[in-house]
This record gives C-alpha cells, sequence and structure tokens, in this order.
C-alpha cells in the first residue's frame, strides 16, 4: 500500500474557501421558515408552467404541516409522489410539522415499495391516490391550522429517511444543511443561482444537496426533464443555473453524441460518478464543448469530492469539499492507516464530515460502517501530493455512479 518514496506535499487548496464552515444548530422547519419569510416575492419552484414564490411556498407548507398535525400522522411519513414539486413541498411541511420524512421513489414496484414501506415503519404514506395496504392520505386532503406545538427541538433529531447500499439511512436536520454547506462554501457562486433538478425521485443524495443549497439560500428550484428538453447545438452557456446529473444520464449523452439544450446552457455540470476513465471525460466534454465537474458522493454522507472551477484536474475527481476529511484506511485491516496519503500508492477511503448520516434505519446494519470516527466507504482512492483525489476501480467500487458502498 505505501509507495517507494515520497515528497513534502505541496496542497492546492482554492483562494478564499475556507476549508471548515459552521452548520446550523436549528431544526430545518425553524430555519427554512425563516427564511421563506424573509425572501417573500423572490422566486422559489418553477414546474413546467408554474411558478410559486417563496411566499406562496411558505403558505402551501404550513396548511399542509398543519394538515399533517390535524390527522395525527405521527412517526416517520412516506411521501410516494411522481410530481417532485409536490413531493417537496410535502417534505418541507413534514418538517414544519416536525415529522420525520420517507422520501419514497415514486416508480418502484409494489413489492418494493411495501418492503420499503415496512422498514420505514411509517405510520402513513401520503401521495396523489390513496392505494394499497398501507394506511393512505391522499395530498389534496391535507390542510389545516398550523402550531408550532410538537415541531423538531433538536438539529439532531432524524428529518430525513432515504436508500443506501445497506438499507434505509437515517440523516439528521444538521447532516441535511451540512451537505448543502459544503457545496455552498466550496463554491460560493452556486448560492446565487437556480438549482436545476431533473429527477422526479427527490431521495438521492445529488438531489437533496440542490435542492436544500437552493432553499437554504432562498434560490429558484427549477425542475425539468432532461429527455423533454430540446436538442440544440447553440445557445449561450452560463444563464440557467447549475445541474446535478448521474453518470447514467452522462453515458446517454455520449451514446446520443449531442446534448439537451438545458445541458449546454447551465453554469456548471456536475457528474456524479464513481471511477471514470479520462477518455470518457474528455468525450462528454467534446459533445458539451464545456467543462464538466466530476463530482463523488454517497447516501450515508451527501458530496464528498468535487472539482473546483479554479482547477479541474482532467486525472481524478478534485478535491475534498469543506467540512470533508478524508482518512486513509487499510482496506485489508479496516485500520485508519498511520501512513499519510501523499505516502500512499492507494488506500480505502474513510470519511469524517459533519454531513454523515445517524445510521442505518436497521440497527444491525450498522456494524463495522465505521474505523475509529472515519465512516468506511469502500472505496478505494489516491490522493496526490497536491491533494487531487482520484478513485481507483475495485472489486468492490466499480459501480457505474457513485451511489452507494
Amino acid at each position: 500500500m505505501s509507495k517507494v518514496g515520497g515528497a513534502l506535499p505541496s496542497w492546492y487548496w482554492p483562494a478564499g474557501i475556507p476549508r471548515r464552515v459552521p452548520v446550523a444548530q436549528q431544526p430545518l422547519g425553524r430555519l427554512l421558515r425563516q427564511r421563506f419569510a424573509a425572501a417573500g416575492d423572490r422566486l422559489a419552484i418553477v414546474y413546467r408552467d408554474v411558478e410559486i414564490s417563496y411566499g406562496q411556498l411558505l403558505k402551501r407548507c404550513l396548511a399542509l404541516a398543519g394538515g399533517m398535525q390535524g390527522a395525527n400522522l405521527s412517526g416517520t411519513i412516506a411521501i410516494v409522489e411522481p410530481d417532485p414539486a409536490e413531493a417537496l413541498m410535502l417534505s418541507v411541511a413534514g418538517w414544519f410539522a416536525g415529522r420525520c420524512v420517507f422520501l419514497a421513489d415514486p416508480i418502484a414496484g409494489g413489492g418494493q415499495l411495501e418492503t420499503q414501506l415496512a422498514q420505514a415503519k411509517a405510520s402513513c404514506v401520503i401521495g396523489p391516490v390513496a392505494a394499497g395496504p398501507t394506511r393512505h392520505v391522499v395530498r389534496s386532503e391535507l390542510t389545516g391550522d398550523y402550531s408550532e406545538t410538537g415541531t423538531a427541538r433538536r438539529a439532531t433529531d432524524p428529518a430525513l429517511l432515504i436508500g443506501g447500499s445497506r438499507g434505509l439511512v437515517a440523516h439528521s436536520h444538521f447532516s441535511l444543511a451540512a451537505m448543502a454547506a459544503s457545496m455552498a462554501a466550496f463554491i460560493p457562486h452556486l448560492r446565487e443561482i437556480p438549482f436545476i433538478c431533473t429527477e422526479t425521485a427527490l431521495g438521492s443524495w445529488e438531489m437533496l444537496t440542490g435542492i436544500m443549497l437552493a432553499l437554504l439560500h432562498a434560490m429558484p428550484i427549477r425542475f425539468e426533464e432532461l429527455k423533454s428538453s430540446p436538442w440544440s447545438d447553440d445557445g449561450e452557456a452560463g444563464t440557467d443555473g447549475y445541474l446535478i446529473i448521474r453518470r447514467n444520464r452522462a453515458d446517454e449523452i455520449i451514446a446520443d453524441d449531442r446534448a439537451p439544450s438545458l445541458v449546454r446552457k447551465a453554469n456548471y455540470v456536475f457528474v456524479s460518478t464513481g471511477f471514470f476513465a479520462s477518455r470518457w471525460r474528455r468525450r462528454v466534454e467534446l459533445i458539451l464543448r464545456r467543462p464538466v465537474f466530476p463530482v463523488w458522493g454517497l447516501p450515508e454522507i451527501g458530496p464528498l469530492v468535487a472539482a473546483h472551477p479554479t482547477w479541474l484536474p482532467p486525472h481524478g475527481h478534485g478535491f475534498p469539499l469543506v467540512n470533508v476529511s478524508l482518512i486513509p484506511i487499510d482496506p485489508s485491516s479496516g485500520k485508519v492507516s498511520i501512513v499519510p496519503w501523499e505516502m500512499l500508492e492507494q488506500a480505502e477511503v474513510g470519511v469524517e464530515a459533519l454531513s454523515a448520516m445517524i445510521g442505518y434505519v436497521e440497527p444491525s446494519h450498522n456494524v463495522g460502517t465505521k474505523s475509529g470516527t472515519a465512516v468506511r466507504t469502500r472505496q478505494v482512492a489516491s490522493m496526490d501530493h497536491v491533494g487531487v483525489v482520484a478513485l481507483r476501480e475495485s472489486s468492490s467500487a466499480s459501480q457505474e455512479t457513485a451511489s452507494g458502498y
């Protein structure tokens, strides 16, 4: 695992970007109510032909939260909603009401969904229609007067369940806010431009990071479908916000040998991917005629490593984000290495981050998830003397995307 020799590190870090930033120690319901009220008439959501301001979003979410309280919806609330704008509002309403939310995949099969609902111990399912054996609440019937009584009191309380590699992952209010804080501090321009959400299923770290970043900074969220975006070989770049697309979406662009104008015009295009070959990245950039920002993350922790606008190293992912520390772990022993990254050929990536999960919902799945204080990823990587992280292809981490361990 060790190199024969090593050089003194000459770490690169973007000028003016702090390595650590604080994260608000407040429940999301309280934070978001304050942000929405202050934003007022600023645009919050764009979906198809509908535009919703932050003032309107606050009013709608408070009414939904009041409906949840009036219907005595306690415990975890599962949201099975194919309309992403509605799913977002229901999630926020759940946090307003002090409930933990399970963002289920709206197109999951009935058997798979019922298994996940059982794992989540969901008290009910909210969706557009009532169906199935589990208690359902029709979304349109939820309305009522909101009360702050019974809302979440601690930032460390469970706020969200999403799918992970070993089962359902529980995130706190704090860890969700920390995901957004890492990206926002690493590339501050993201605080000033819209997030373009391209997936109807919101229960992924990629979509949640962009959504939380936009909501906490009162920026618009545009819900767009890549397939419905017109194809274009022209158009000005840098006009429409930023996207975080998954590896399979980038592979579709390569297969089609052209890109939707939605992608061509974005300020930044982040591609969530595990290991990639440099020729793959060059192919995507050739089609887009612009740089691509690789980003690696996990449902259990959120975004971890990304390229920065001041330096997009061609041979690697980039650099650990703000509030993220990568710890080398000896994969053979599972113990933290006493040898630093720059003296190692490669090592398993351990992570210390404020955005780390509370844990898996199933207690037995938490066994072996940490080495000391670092969360194990089972992903092998190298880090050169300037701090560039390059993921390695291995038997345990050669997936097309970085959506799991």
